[in-house]
């Protein structure tokens, strides 16, 4: 488990929702935070995965089609509804998004 993933897990564990779990555990590493968004603020789609390409795009980090690409390749949709009828976990959520963002920096 990566710092960032144990971090981001440990926040969703403390009651933060999704989007801030995984946004605030990269607080260490992101000099110019901007605003979180809100869980399914975007047509649905889920607050980790929102907050993880928010991050990256605060960062400089131009890498958010392969975020994307590496999310749906594990979760299968990036709308929330789908991916909490499907099963995984939202800490299993956070915790992949901020893995996958780690290794993209």
């Amino acid at each position: 488990m990566t710092k960032h993933e144990e971090t981001a897990r440990q926040n969703h564990n403390m009651g933060k929702n999704c989007a801030v779990s995984v946004y605030s555990a990269f607080s260490d590493v992101n000099k110019t935070p901007g605003s979180i968004p809100a869980p399914r603020s975007d047509g649905g789609k889920c607050g980790t995965y929102l907050a993880a390409v928010k991050l990256l795009q605060d960062m400089g980090i131009e890498k958010t089609d392969d975020f994307e690409t590496e999310f749906l390749r594990r979760f299968g949709s990036l709308k929330c509804g789908d991916l909490r009828r499907s099963g995984p976990e939202c800490n299993d959520l956070v915790g992949a998004a901020a893995e996958i963002v780690e290794s993209l920096l």
